[in-house]
């Protein structure tokens, strides 16, 4: 039998899920390389920090790495399916679940490439890969797995970029220990990590958000409600969509069953009506979407209420340097002053990358719907090209943004793992 080679392009929660089901799935001889800067894999952005109170916000009976097990993480815990866990408990799951499955399947081959890969050719067997000049191998097949981008920031945090004051990517810079008061751009999930951080770190230490909205993410039901099913009108627009959620009698079930098909509706969308709902409905979705655990949003009550944690509807026009902190102007005339600021505005899809911007001028991938992500053969995950479809160059994550809209939690990653997996092992 002839050895499959193949390579996945990041080691963070995507890479490694494709790298379970392989190990998990594969009876031919199969040698898997993990390009990967990080020296741990399984943690990417999301499951880096070291903050054990950061939790996840998809309770433990949702995050299963195997489709066919749903209550495998939970039983790995020893906990409750309604459980919040910590971020870094995940990331250690998803390691020691791939470890496993590894040891298990003798015809199974490992090599984790500490690089970052620049450069993807045609050649060889499929593809050849380089980082910075250097060849990492030739390969069957490749998986892009390198989920998100860079982080989203304002031209007036990117005025400031470089000074101590100043944290423009919160999950790949250190974040340093100040004390004080901690200003955000962005009201989002990251910002109530570090700002939760930041309060519990010195009683007198104090945290405004500042964002257009002013809304804070929605908090989880103890218990999980059933999806609802999507009706008709729910399908057809982005308008549609959001009555049907505010109209129903449990808003929560109304979305979830929105989100479990909303690759098919967003995929069925024109691109009017992508952009509409990006325009319109974005921010309100996410807020609802991206949900805090109950006992997050506890915590968050009681800090706002105190007085300590305070949020801001209002867009920043400047920031200023000044004294031992900053001053952040805003639009309407009123300005706030702080120590430092972090960046919560998120993070591009991963277009913006060397390595996919490579790969769109030689032909090898086009940019996705809107200019998000790239294109696939949807509802497959083979990246779309100038060449012959027998190019096993697949994608999934963040890259999928554009063709799917609901491609980052890992509800959703898994399934994309294990169908990669099955195709790459055909």
């Amino acid at each position: 039998m002839i050895l499959k080679e193949i390579l996945i392009v990041g080691g963070g929660a995507c890479g490694i899920l494709v790298a379970i089901n392989l190990a998990r799935m594969s009876k031919d001889p199969i040698a898997v390389t993990i390009a990967e800067p990080r020296a741990i894999l399984g943690q990417g952005v999301a499951y880096s920090t070291s903050d054990s109170a950061h939790l996840l916000n998809v309770p433990a009976g949702r995050m299963s790495a195997l489709v066919d097990d749903p209550a495998h993480f939970s039983r790995y815990m020893e906990c409750d399916g309604n459980s919040f866990i910590s971020r870094a408990h995940y990331g250690r799951y998803l390691l020691s679940t791939f470890l496993q499955f590894q040891e298990e399947n003798s015809s199974f081959s490992f090599r984790h490439a500490r690089a970052l890969i620049d450069s993807i050719e045609r050649g060889g067997k499929a593809f050849i890969a380089h980082s910075e000049g250097r060849l990492i191998g030739e390969f069957d097949a490749i998986v892009l797995a390198t989920g998100h981008g860079r982080s989203i920031a304002s031209e007036q945090i990117a005025k400031l970029s470089g000074s101590s004051k100043v944290i423009e990517d919160v999950w790949r810079d250190l974040v340093p220990h100040l004390d004080g008061v901690m200003i955000s751009v962005g009201t989002g999930l990251t910002f109530i990590d570090h700002a939760l951080t930041h309060l519990r770190r010195k009683p007198s230490n104090k945290a405004i958000g500042i964002s257009r909205t002013g809304w804070l993410p929605m908090p989880h039901l103890k218990q999980r409600a059933e999806p609802l099913p999507v009706p008709k009108q729910a399908r057809n627009s982005s308008d549609g969509v959001r009555e049907f959620i505010e109209n129903a009698s449990d808003w929560r079930a109304a979305q979830d069953g929105i989100r479990h098909e909303l690759p098919e509706i967003w995929y069925r969308w024109s691109e009017s009506e992508k952009q509409k709902f990006m325009n319109a409905h974005l921010r309100w979705w996410n807020v609802h979407r991206h949900r805090v655990s109950p006992e997050i949003h506890e915590e968050l009550e009681k800090m706002i209420t105190s007085g300590r944690l305070k949020v801001i509807s209002g867009e920043a026009k400047e920031i200023i340097l000044k004294g031992e902190g900053l001053q952040v102007l805003l639009t309407d005339g009123t300005s706030i002053d702080g120590n430092f600021l972090i960046n919560s505005m998120g993070y591009m899809s991963g277009e913006d990358s060397p390595l996919i911007r490579a790969l769109v001028e030689k032909g090898l991938a086009k940019i996705g719907p809107l200019g998000m992500g790239i294109s696939t053969d949807y509802p497959g995950f083979l990246v779309k090209s100038n060449f012959a479809r027998d190019l096993k160059l697949f994608a999934i994550g963040a890259l999928l943004i554009g063709e799917r809209f609901e491609t980052t939690a890992v509800p959703e990653l898994k399934v994309q793992a294990h169908e990669i997996a099955a195709e790459l092992l055909k």
